[in-house]
């Protein structure tokens, strides 16, 4: 990796825990600047604008997710296995690298009911996780672990609306039992998903 790469690393890398807190739309170059030790006119010279900036964050974002919870989940053997993989790699992923927890959800929420080029992206990179979801079901249904006339999209929106769920009741609310919750949910849709 050249020291350009590394460096733009290191800033994408504080951008993406910053935002994960306070939000893409908080995300200044001065105080990024501030957090990695950079001028201001060096930092620019990275993005060239915010908007840019903001993009990159929600790339960096993508990109951390399949490193973090989708490769080591597609590790795991075909069908249910990998389904319970990608939760437990969802909770280490969110839980423990940004101060603010999952990045996507932040940003879906921020951007929900912001038209532009940064919520069309956020929502780019949204349906393709709620895509693999989708796939990794119908993998399941290929696998005969789940039943031949699974909605697999319904699948992918009770799947990823309990994420929703267990990240509002862990962060916000601060309930000590919402992982153990999520798993829950997460076992009674499989098994309502099993073929008989």
């Amino acid at each position: 990796m050249t020291k350009g790469n590394e460096t733009k690393e290191l800033i994408l890398k504080a951008a993406l825990d910053f935002s994960s807190k306070l939000g893409l739309e908080s995300l200044s170059i001065g105080e990024l600047a501030k957090r990695v030790g950079m001028s201001k006119s060096g930092l620019f010279g990275h993005f060239n604008s915010k908007e840019k900036l903001q993009k990159m964050v929600i790339d960096y974002a993508a990109k951390n997710y399949t490193e973090n919870v989708f490769l080591p989940a597609f590790k795991k053997p075909r069908g249910i296995p990998r389904i319970l993989a990608i939760v437990e790699t969802w909770h280490k992923w969110s839980g423990k690298n940004f101060t603010g927890g999952c990045p996507f959800v932040a940003a879906a929420f921020e951007y929900d009911d912001r038209p532009g080029p940064v919520r069309d992206h956020i929502r780019h990179h949204q349906s393709t996780m709620i895509g693999s979801f989708e796939k990794a079901a119908q993998i399941a249904v290929d696998e005969g672990h789940f039943k031949k006339d699974l909605d697999v999209k319904a699948f992918a929106f009770e799947f990823y609306s309990y994420m929703l769920g267990y990240h509002l009741y862990s962060r916000l609310l601060r309930d000590e039992v919402a992982k153990e919750r999520h798993i829950e949910t997460v076992d009674g849709l499989i098994a309502r998903s099993r073929a008989v």
